[in-house]
């Protein structure tokens, strides 16, 4: 199934007071694309029984007290989005033809240090193992383009119609992005001239946008001819666990191991429109001392940054009951984050004449506190000799048991967020993850490997009591309704998207302590489609009704990894 998703600003457009956070935000944080070494990523980091490998140890803790040695690894690679776009002027019934933008970015998928201390037993504790690392457990590498005509929408029309009775001199004034109430991008929208007050309806302030024409007789506005509209978002960043690990080996047969887990990263979100008169002599602008201009080009931009910040704890075990098979199990805590995020809006109009206006709105700023959910992995692995092995993970995380505060609340107190908190207990669920990784080994010094992942959505969707289909967004709008109990949560149905991964690579390990391995693994994601505004109510050019549906863009994205791994035994 498709994921339908609307512009982040429509979103963080509220931002400024708390609550605007939603179950998408809290996803994004949560979940994990496990990165790690070379040789965890061309396995499907299936790692859970396996150990012995820096990339295991973020997948379970056991991991490190496998390996009778120390180690020194660094993982550099390199993350290339490919994402091809489809845009479709209104419904989802005429898409036209793909572009695609390809973009690489290097990053540091692993490093880390692992210090193993004998014990000189025979039995019982032979030896602990002590870790410090980075594992990156998330990318969000994508880059997007959609462009398509359109002669019946408009962005900035739309923006005139959610302004319907806001007075001009609260849009115009630079202190309502303190305490108006008003979204930021429909100030800054006003503030740079792509929309303006023309009428008023019983004393209500009625607004058109730069690309529409005024009826003569005011009654409506329309679009009077074609638009050229773009689409361009890009996501930068990444999530990596520092992770602080010690790990225990009982007799060579049972291993312990426990991490403190300190999640950081930095998720940047840029979200930028374009409108463009086809032919500007259909779009005249008059003036009030009667004057006329026309319009030839707007934009529209938001800029979106969060810092994410956390703790977990994790424990795990690695068993070997019979010789060749391997058991692993590990659970991780919920993680407490903290999230500061930074926003900011800009808007620009060109006219034919090279005359124009532009505003940005200030920076703004909120934080507050996530909690996540805990992850459960059990594995098992069997080798064959010194010939290979192959290895199989299950992954289960409860998404319901995210929660928002307000970083200066405690969570009993917190109502504040007690909507949107409920959304994610209810359209939330439990996400699963299956892993398979497999080695053989085609020398004593050279190996090959492959794997596969498949993890699905924790989003869900309910029926209410009328048999309706109920949306995160639809309960929190009709909240209160729920509350009430005027209207019921009846049963709840995933949506079924799933996130596939293939990965191969190949392994070297020389007679000495030096080995090296690398990786390449190609991401699917779950085809979304993106809708640059929302749906409004207007006239076409002969005052007809109309109900505009949003330009749809239609994409299809792919995340490639390569990654080389050099490293030490000692």
């Amino acid at each position: 199934m498709k994921k339908i998703v609307l512009s982040a600003g429509l979103f963080v457009a509220a931002a400024f007071f708390a609550g605007a956070q939603d179950t998408y935000d809290a996803i994004l944080f949560s979940q994990n694309h496990y990165y790690g070494t070379a040789r965890s990523m061309a396995l499907g980091n299936a790692m859970t029984a396996l150990g012995g490998d820096l990339g295991s140890i973020g997948i379970n803790p056991a991991g490190s007290a496998v390996a009778p040695y120390g180690q020194f690894v660094i993982t550099p690679g390199l993350t290339v989005s490919s994402v091809s776009s489809a845009f479709s002027p209104e419904g989802e019934d005429a898409y036209g033809l793909s572009t695609r933008l390809t973009n690489g970015r290097m990053n540091l998928p692993n490093i880390g240090v692992t210090f193993n201390i004998e014990t000189g037993n025979r039995y019982g504790l032979k030896g602990v193992t002590f870790g410090f690392l980075s594992n990156q457990t998330d990318n969000y590498n994508f880059d997007a383009e959609g462009f398509g005509t359109n002669s019946r929408s408009s962005r900035f029309g739309e923006m005139a119609w959610s302004a319907y009775g806001l007075e001009p001199d609260v849009l115009n004034d630079g202190r309502s992005f303190d305490n108006s109430g008003v979204s930021w991008d429909l100030l800054t929208a006003y503030q740079s001239g792509l929309l303006g007050e023309f009428a008023y309806d019983d004393g209500k302030p009625v607004y058109a946008g730069i690309t529409e024409t005024i009826a003569p007789d005011l009654a409506y506005t329309y679009v009077p001819g074609a638009l050229a509209q773009t689409s361009y978002r890009t996501k930068t960043g990444s999530k990596n666990d520092l992770i602080l690990n010690v790990g225990f080996n009982f007799s060579d047969q049972l291993y312990f191991g426990f991490n403190l887990g300190l999640p950081t990263g930095r998720y940047r979100y840029s979200e930028s429109y374009y409108e463009a008169a086809a032919d500007p002599a259909q779009f005249p602008i008059d003036y009030e001392n009667g004057t006329r201009a026309y319009f030839k080009r707007a934009s529209f931009n938001n800029q979106y940054t969060a810092d994410v910040n956390g703790i977990y704890a994790k424990v795990g075990v690695i068993a070997r009951p019979i010789k060749g098979l391997r058991l692993g199990a590990s659970f991780q805590t919920p993680t407490a984050y903290t999230i500061s995020e930074t926003w900011q809006y800009s808007g620009r109009l060109a006219l034919v004449d090279d005359a124009g206006k532009s505003a940005n709105s200030p920076v703004g700023e909120y934080s507050y506190s996530l909690r996540s959910p805990y992850i459960a992995s059990f594995g098992a692995a069997f080798t064959f000799g010194k010939s290979g092995f192959i290895s199989a993970d299950y992954e289960i995380a409860d998404y319901s048991v995210m929660r928002f505060r307000d970083a200066n609340e405690r969570w009993m107190t917190d109502d504040r967020f007690q909507a949107q908190n409920q959304a994610n207990r209810y359209f939330a669920g439990v996400s699963r993850a299956f892993r398979l990784g497999a080695e053989m080994r085609l020398s004593s010094e050279w190996s090959v490997r492959a794997g596969y992942s498949v993890s699905t959505s924790p989003e869900r969707y309910w029926t209410d009591a009328n048999g309706k289909e109920v949306t995160a967004d639809s309960f929190l709008r009709d909240y209160e309704d729920f509350a009430g109990h005027k209207n019921s949560l009846v049963s709840a149905h995933y949506y079924g998207d799933k996130t596939r991964a293939w990965s191969c690579g190949i392994g070297y390990s020389s007679p000495g302590s030096f080995f090296m391995d690398a990786s390449l693994r190609k991401i699917r994601y779950v085809d979304a489609t993106f809708s640059p505004y929302y749906d409004y109510a207007g006239s076409d050019k002969y005052g007809n009704e109309q109900y505009f549906t949003s330009p749809k863009i239609l994409n299809h994205y792919d995340l490639w990894n390569v990654a080389l791994t050099l490293g030490w035994r000692f």
